[in-house]
């Protein structure tokens, strides 16, 4: 009797316990092992294919891994099998559930740059439902809906949002381009006051951070930052915190302070650069060049910033003024043939005939030989020049392009 007491406790045991295999797993991710922890999973998945609890343990690992978008797979794949379950897991593991949300927040984030939208919104699904007071996954929801056209949809992601966070820039630039895009110029410039403000709010807060060695804030050096990160110069920008700002311990130290710093910043002049484009389109030239100038402030090589600018002040007859503006697009980007047409209209309008003709002749016509507003502007300066032949043979090119193109 004993003897079968003994066996029965022992199949209860070994019946009770789970397999080898999982409790290996389990073993290798604490200890961070992550990659034998898969090779335990994989195991695993060939005798038992069907077990959710597999796939949460293999999404752990690829967190593990930093393999983001096979995290968010091994997830759908516990979903697919047991959707309860799998939350109900995730959720009980409180420790990692910020770590969970991250995974499936990170890898929406990269479909959605891959235009994997439906992916993106099936993982933004279960971001809310394991942290539904996280901002960012309604602001990414709504700007995916915006791609997508649904205007309705992306606002109220937004909203979710503000309702979150009532000081959110980010959220109120969205929801005022959205309205900027729909033609809703009056109500679209309440949105991109209020995320004005509050960027301004956290810009001045970063800056405070990065130039607190310095008795203010050093707009040139900030505009320095700018470029280095952008440009991901990380040895340069490490030389510049530790020379410049007065951080020994460089970028290692203040990395998520100038990332922050950068985001703001870029907010800040898109934010100025779309309520000054709207207020373009309602016809109010100079508060639209108010908010360029300012955006151009924060953001001195924003290309489309820059052309508006300068297309404005040749609105005011302010062509000199203009110029430095056009130089500046050219220097960034030398195929920008409207760039090199408008500075070419400025120094013409200067009576400077011979810097336009150079700028049409050498730049405009070797990027566009087709162009016929620069034939015309040509046949203008050379007329002006005296040079009667040459302004009647750039006319007869014109007309000829002209008939070529009816």
């Amino acid at each position: 009797m004993r003897r079968y007491i003994f066996l029965l406790i022992v199949m209860i045991l070994f019946i009770g316990c789970p397999p080898a295999h999982k409790n290996s797993a389990r073993i290798y991710i604490q200890q961070q092992e992550y990659v034998r922890a898969k090779e335990q999973i994989f195991i695993g998945l060939k005798e038992t294919p069907d077990d959710y609890e597999l796939y949460t343990l293999l999404m752990k690992a690829e967190i593990g891994l930093g393999n983001w978008m096979n995290a968010s797979k091994a997830f759908k794949d516990a979903i697919k099998i047991d959707s309860l379950m799998t939350v109900r897991y995730l959720l009980g593991d409180t420790d990692n559930i910020s770590v969970y949300w991250q995974a499936l927040y990170n890898a929406a984030v990269a479909m959605h740059a891959e235009k994997n939208y439906e992916g993106a919104l099936a993982n933004l699904h279960y971001t809310k439902i394991i942290d539904p007071n996280n901002v960012s996954q309604y602001i990414l929801q709504g700007g995916i809906y915006s791609e997508l056209g649904n205007v309705e949809k992306a606002n109220k992601a937004y909203a979710n949002a503000l309702s979150i966070d009532p000081e959110n820039p980010e959220a109120y630039f969205l929801i005022g381009k959205s309205m900027f895009e729909s033609k809703m110029n009056d109500s679209s410039l309440v949105k991109f006051n209020d995320a004005i403000k509050y960027f301004d709010i956290k810009y001045q807060r970063y800056a405070k951070i990065l130039f607190q060695n310095l008795p203010a804030i050093d707009k040139e050096l900030a505009h320095e930052i700018i470029k280095l990160w952008s440009e991901k110069n990380m040895d340069e920008l490490d030389q510049l915190i530790k020379v410049k700002l007065g951080f020994d311990a460089g970028l290692t130290a203040q990395k998520r302070n100038v990332e922050a710093f950068y985001k703001i910043t870029d907010g800040l002049a898109r934010s100025y650069y779309f309520r000054g484009m709207t207020y373009y389109n309602l016809g109010k030239d100079s508060l639209a060049l108010e908010n360029l100038l300012k955006s151009l402030e924060f953001m001195p090589h924003d290309l489309d910033a820059l052309f508006y600018t300068g297309e404005l002040m040749m609105g005011f007859k302010e062509y000199r003024e203009a110029i430095p503006y056009f130089e500046k697009i050219t220097q960034l980007k030398e195929d920008d043939i409207l760039a090199w047409f408008y500075l070419g209209v400025c120094y013409s309008q200067l009576k400077e005939y011979k810097k336009a003709i150079d700028i049409y002749e050498q730049k405009v016509l070797v990027l566009d030989p087709k162009n016929i507003s620069a034939y015309t502007n040509l046949a203008y300066a050379y007329r002006e020049l005296g040079n009667q032949k040459k302004a009647l043979e750039y006319l007869m090119k014109a007309e000829e392009l002209q008939k070529e193109q009816q």
